[in-house]
């Protein structure tokens, strides 16, 4: 749940060079990812997959981008130990209301990334380790496999695999001359860096949709002109295109209005 700044941390456990530490999500982009998630059919269609290639439900899970934890929690088995590592502060918070909810499960929440996770690490080594909606696969990919696949009997990646762009949740509801990214599948993306010797032992395909519901069409647009502003995308007419868009896109719905992005993840595993 973070993207990439320009600090490093050195990769002592691999002798590589350093990798770029992830900032977290400023609090209201996480907020809108976390609450439009939780709509969306993300943990049931990723929750049913990741338990059917276990065979089960995990009793120890290191959750690496644990967000709200709303995968982990379709995940872990009832008394299991969660370790939960997650960098944005707002996130956290959630955690903590989870952790709170949840007494059956014993949950321990981190303020950290991935680069300083260790094999000696106390929650090591655990039934599973879950890395999903990080940056690591699509550019860091063989860092990170060096430092997570020891932390674990089984390894999952969850990778975005559609052929449209991944920038942010709501891009792939907008037309390419609008959204102006690459469309390559960050699955091959990922694959090719890892290279024959690590690929993964499975590759598993997961449609789901991104389903984000706003007050009204002007609280939707103002969205996603924010968003396209970041991008630094030059864009002729940009408010009429997007208008225009917007006419024919966004879906009426008992809660305002809809927009929706069709998302495919794919489910890296490796396993003992």
């Amino acid at each position: 749940m973070s993207t990439l700044s320009e600090a490093a941390a050195p990769s002592a456990a691999t002798g590589s060079p350093p990798v770029p530490l992830p900032a977290p999500w400023a609090d209201p982009d996480a907020a809108f990812f976390a609450d439009q998630l939780a709509r969306s059919d993300y943990a049931r269609n990723l929750g049913d997959t990741l338990r059917a290639l276990y065979g089960g439900r995990p009793r120890s899970l290191i959750d690496i981008g644990a967000g709200s934890g709303l995968l982990g929690q379709a995940v872990i088995a009832r008394g299991g130990r969660w370790c939960a590592i997650e960098p944005n502060a707002h996130m956290r918070g959630r955690l903590a209301g989870l952790a709170e909810a949840r007494p059956d499960l014993s949950i321990e929440i981190r303020d950290a990334v991935w680069q300083e996770l260790a094999p000696s690490d106390p929650a090591v080594p655990a039934d599973l380790v879950l890395c999903a909606n990080i940056p690591g696969p699509i550019g860091q990919a063989r860092a990170l496999h060096a430092r997570t696949r020891p932390l674990g009997r089984m390894l999952a990646w969850i990778v975005p695999a559609q052929a449209g762009p991944r920038s942010w949740c709501l891009s792939g509801f907008l037309p390419a001359h609008l959204h102006g990214e690459d469309i390559t599948p960050g699955d091959r993306l990922a694959l090719d860096e890892l290279g024959g010797d690590l690929a993964p032992d499975t590759v598993h395909l997961v449609p789901w949709t991104f389903r984000a519901v706003f007050p009204d069409r002007a609280a939707a647009r103002a969205h996603m002109l924010d968003h396209l502003g970041r991008r630094g995308h030059a864009v002729d007419n940009l408010e009429a295109r997007l208008d225009r868009h917007l006419d024919l896109a966004l879906v009426e719905g008992g809660d305002g209005v809809i927009a929706e992005a069709p998302k495919l993840s794919a489910v890296f595993l490796w396993h003992d």
